[in-house]
């Protein structure tokens, strides 16, 4: 009976690391490992609807980019190519969408989820840490429900600024709620996730509620002096 109650706990306690927080304070290793074994059913569980998609992601950023001759967008932890898909849809988007991924089995099947654009939704394997890409490549750069996973999130956005080319624009989320209670140590407050942002060589920086359990970041990398 003592052998029970001793286990109750500890199966709560991997339930909560493994499957709520996704592995993100046992490290990398293991964040990109759930992420492999997850890969062939990450799709069914996002259920991502194509309208809602194009509504809430697709249309904004491409307002965003209208300006932009062939503008080329970065996806960090881009997952199956969600932000590829929802911009690559929208006719008025006449450009290429870079995706980077660290899980193996995301990536193939996120190439498979985007081959209906060949050569415009290009998958890299890296790291956010050091991002494979020179200074001020992108016009835009994303990252959507990734920040609390990252080993050093502050170093991610850091890396999304400085692949921007000033005047580009960034585009991330931070999770608010009771599910960022339950990942201590990898989210912020609305107030300092704004505090953060406004650190960084960023300007317009405007955060608003999206979704159910996110805040969405709008900025623009300040112009060269």
């Amino acid at each position: 009976m003592l052998w029970l109650l001793l286990l109750i706990p500890l199966a709560l306690l991997l339930y909560w690391e493994l499957v709520i927080a996704e592995g993100v304070h046992l490290g990398p290793r293991v964040v990109v490992w759930l992420y492999d074994l997850a890969a062939p059913r990450y799709e069914r569980i996002k259920k991502f609807d194509p309208a809602v998609e194009d509504e809430f992601l697709g249309h904004p950023l491409v307002e965003q980019l209208i300006a932009v001759d062939e503008p080329r967008v970065l996806d960090m932890a881009a997952g199956t190519g969600r932000v590829a898909r929802a911009l690559l849809r929208q006719t008025a988007f006449d450009g290429v969408v870079f995706n980077l991924e660290l899980s193996r089995r995301m990536l193939e099947h996120g190439r498979g989820e985007t081959a209906l654009w060949p050569g415009r939704s290009p998958w890299v394997r890296g790291t956010t840490q050091s991002l494979p890409f020179a200074d001020a490549t992108f016009d835009a750069v994303t990252c959507l429900e990734a920040l609390e996973f990252l080993p050093d999130a502050r170093a991610g956005l850091c890396e999304c600024v400085r692949v921007l080319r000033p005047g580009g624009l960034l585009v991330a989320t931070n999770r608010v709620g009771r599910d960022a209670l339950l990942i201590p140590g990898k989210t912020f407050t609305r107030r300092r996730f704004q505090q953060l942002l406004t650190a960084l060589p960023l300007e317009a920086v405007r955060v608003h509620p999206w979704q159910v359990d996110y805040d969405l970041a709008w900025a623009r990398k300040k112009p060269l002096l």
